[in-house]
């Protein structure tokens, strides 16, 4: 069977705004390529669902699913910047969204787990928390400063009207990620 490793997602189109805070972050912190490997704008996005190697015939069933799904188009306003897991041992650093624009993604969220679910996908039921990784922190570094300097901050806002079922191919450069089959907000 040929799989592809497959996720559902929304995509920004402030990629400029985005890109301009990574390298505000980049300058005023003094992190270099050694430190932190900044996501590429064409791959800022906000996962709804990861749903890992799929089987290829199993992706039409999947995109018959997606046309279920109904939304309006969702604003959000990018603010503060999170680290997770914790200051102390920093894997990526991320952009969260207002709360109006939390409970609009969360709710997408929710209405693509359960269509996908309906397929026999076993998916983590943990809560949804939507944000965007703009950074993969390299090695060990203090990030406090950053968190409380961009607490309570904006950075943009940005209207989500589109889901996309993405295929991501790994590479040597990273991750490259294609658009299999795109639903629009009504």
């Amino acid at each position: 069977m040929i799989k592809a490793r497959t996720f559902i997602a929304v995509d920004v189109s402030n990629q400029n705004g985005i890109e301009k805070l990574q390298q505000e972050i980049i300058s005023n912190y003094g992190l270099s390529r050694q430190d932190v490997k900044p996501v590429e704008k064409q791959n800022f996005h906000f996962t709804l669902v990861f749903l890992n190697m799929v089987e290829l015939e199993t992706i039409d069933k999947i995109k018959s699913k997606l046309l279920e799904v109904q939304f309006k188009p969702i604003k959000i306003i990018y603010t503060c910047v999170g680290i997770f897991p914790n200051p102390n041992f920093a894997r990526v650093i991320w952009i969260k969204v207002d709360d109006e624009g939390r409970k609009g993604l969360s709710s997408l969220a929710t209405v693509v787990l359960s269509k996908i679910a309906e397929l026999g996908f076993r998916l983590d039921s943990k809560q949804f928390t939507p944000h965007m990784t703009i950074f993969r922190i390299k090695r060990k570094l203090n990030l406090e400063n950053i968190l409380s300097y961009y607490k309570g901050k904006t950075f943009g806002s940005d209207i989500i009207d589109r889901v996309h079922l993405k295929r991501s191919d790994l590479t040597a450069a990273g991750p490259v990620y294609s658009n299999i089959f795109t639903v629009y907000a009504k």
